[in-house]
C-alpha cells in the first residue's frame, strides 16, 4: 500500500515560515519597530522609566532568566534520573532532546546576538542614546550598533517551545497547555524588555521563531513523523 507523509511539516514549517515572513513584512513596510518604541517611550515621559525598575529588571529579567534556568537544570537533572531509574527508560529520548533544544535555542539566539551589530532602542538618541536612528534593515548594512538582535531575554520564556515537541512525541494532550505557557512566558518576558527599552518588536518576533524552527529541527532528527496511508482520513493526532 502506497503511503504518504501526514502534513506534519505544513503545519509545524510552511506556515509557521509563511506567518514569519508575512509578519516581517508588515513591521518594516509599517515600521512598527519604531512606533511601539515611540509609544512606549512617550508613555513613560520621553524616558524609559521603568528600564532599572523592580518589576521589569529585578522580577521579570533576572528573576525570569534565573527560573529559566533552574527549569533547565531540573530536566537535567531528570535526564541524568532517567538513566538510573528503570521506569524511566523510556522518557530518555524525550528528556535529551527537550534539554538539547532548550540549549540550542538560547546558544543560536545568543551566537545571533554576538554577531549582530543591531542595537537597542535606548541606544538611539530618540530615544535618550547617541545612536542616529535606523531600522532594522539598515543596521544590518551598516553595523553600527551593538548586541541587542534577536532578543536574548524573550528566549527565556520562547525556548520551551520544545515542550511542545516534547509532548508530541509521545502524543500527550498536555503539549498544548507546555506551547502556551512558553508562549505566555515569552511574550511577557519580551514585553517586559520593549517597556525598559531593550528590544523592538521584530527582535522579539525573530527570537519566537529561531526557538520554533531549533526546536522543530532538532525534533526531525530525534523522531520519526508519523505516516498514513495515501487515502486515509487523518486525525488531528496525526495533522498535529
Amino acid at each position: 500500500m502506497r503511503v504518504e507523509q501526514a502534513p506534519f511539516l505544513k503545519y509545524h514549517y510552511q506556515y509557521p515560515v509563511y506567518s514569519l515572513a508575512v509578519l516581517t513584512a508588515v513591521i518594516i513596510i509599517f515600521n512598527l519597530d519604531k512606533v511601539v518604541a515611540d509609544y512606549l517611550y512617550q508613555l513613560q515621559g520621553n524616558t524609559w522609566l521603568w528600564k532599572n525598575a523592580w518589576l521589569t529588571e529585578n522580577l521579570l529579567h533576572k528573576g525570569g532568566r534565573n527560573l529559566s534556568i533552574s527549569l533547565a537544570l531540573f530536566v537535567l537533572g531528570a535526564l541524568i534520573a532517567s538513566w538510573c531509574y528503570l521506569p524511566w527508560a523510556g522518557l530518555r529520548k524525550p528528556l535529551g532532546y527537550l534539554l538539547l533544544a532548550l540549549l540550542g535555542s538560547s546558544l543560536l539566539v545568543s551566537a545571533l546576538k554576538a554577531s549582530l551589530a543591531i542595537s537597542c532602542p535606548w541606544e538611539f538618541d530618540i530615544y535618550g542614546g547617541h545612536l542616529p536612528y535606523i531600522n532594522v534593515v539598515q543596521q544590518l548594512i551598516q553595523r553600527n550598533g551593538d548586541g541587542c538582535f534577536p532578543a536574548g531575554h524573550a528566549s527565556a520564556g520562547y525556548s520551551w517551545i520544545a515542550l511542545y515537541f516534547f509532548g508530541l512525541s509521545f502524543q500527550s494532550p498536555l503539549r498544548w497547555l507546555g506551547l502556551a505557557i512558553a508562549l505566555l512566558a515569552g511574550l511577557v518576558f519580551g514585553i517586559a524588555q520593549q517597556i525598559r527599552g531593550a528590544h523592538f518588536l521584530s527582535h522579539d518576533l525573530w527570537t519566537l521563531a529561531i526557538c520554533w524552527f531549533c526546536s522543530l529541527s532538532l525534533y526531525l532528527i530525534f523522531f520519526e513523523l508519523p505516516r498514513i496511508p495515501q487515502n486515509a482520513p487523518m486525525t488531528v493526532g496525526e495533522l498535529q
